[in-house]
């Protein structure tokens, strides 16, 4: 029993005078000057602990790189899940649009509107001269007949509705706003509130207190302060669903029969800078 210790320990001192050899060689390797040219024994010993690394390192590498390959494996497995889901999701909101598209037809044709915003893009133009004289009138933008630009065509701001094209050249357009003095310029809308919705026409402009001025609903509506008011669509001018403004306040006219309502324009008549000409995508330049 004695013996078989001594085995035991002998063969315990072997192994830590070999690691122990190995690691002076590694070490006295490394410290090699890389800038030295090495004799042949430092030649043999580099090498040799060179040897001996690869042999040492190689399982720890292969072991590595297999924990990398399935990370990796797992990473793209759960991507491909995600975009499953993704695609599902998609095939999903398709099938969701398609519906609405024919929900919008059928409302169309019910409310006799011809277009609503999806059927327009947007050209952007920029605000190049205002007369002071007709300040709320019209103004003229950089983008004309060149542009694919036409007489009728709706303007807009990132803030709602602006006017329309009245007049082109090659190279610039003029725009009648909705604030206009012309009385002719009447405009359909829709004040709504929650699922009540109610119609009128803007019937002029409140200069003195920057108020567009709703006029043609039945004092029996109910139409409430803070209302949103937008484009009906009716009429064929603008498509619906150009946000205008939100109801101010709310009066009724000399024989307390119609409602007078006067709305907040959700843009700033008095700083125009930019705007958007509404294209209809089925009209080429």
């Amino acid at each position: 029993m004695f013996r078989n210790k001594k085995k035991i320990e002998g063969k315990y001192i072997i192994i830590v005078v070999v690691i122990l050899v190995i690691a002076a060689l590694v070490i006295y390797a490394k410290t090699l000057k890389e800038d030295r040219k090495l004799n042949m024994v430092e030649s043999l010993i580099k090498d040799s602990v060179t040897f001996v690394e690869k042999i040492v390192l190689t399982p720890f590498n292969y072991v590595s790189n297999l924990i990398d390959d399935f990370t990796e494996l797992r990473n793209v497995r759960e991507e491909n899940e995600k975009l499953k889901t993704s695609i599902e999701r998609i095939d999903a909101i398709e099938t969701e649009n398609i519906e609405l598209r024919k929900e919008i037809e059928a409302l169309k044709e019910e409310l006799n509107i011809d277009y609503v915003l999806t059927d327009y893009e947007y050209l952007n133009a920029t605000v190049i001269s205002r007369n002071i004289g007709y300040w709320y009138n019209t103004l003229t933008i950089d983008k004309g007949s060149k542009s694919g630009i036409e007489e009728g065509m709706v303007v807009v701001n990132s803030t709602g509705l602006i006017g329309k094209i009245i007049r082109t050249t090659t190279f610039t357009s003029e725009v009648r706003l909705i604030t206009t003095s012309d009385t002719n310029n009447k405009i359909s809308v829709s004040i709504s509130n929650g699922n009540n919705k109610v119609n009128g026409l803007i019937n002029g402009y409140d200069y003195e207190n920057n108020l567009l001025e709703v006029e043609g609903i039945s004092n029996t509506e109910e139409v409430n302060v803070g209302d949103y008011v937008y484009t009906s669509g009716l009429g064929g001018v603008f498509p619906s669903g150009i946000l205008i403004g939100t109801v101010e306040s709310i009066t009724t006219d000399e024989y307390d029969l119609a409602k007078i309502i006067n709305v907040k324009p959700s843009a700033d008549f008095n700083d125009i800078n930019y705007v958007a000409i509404l294209k209809r995508k089925d009209i080429e330049e």
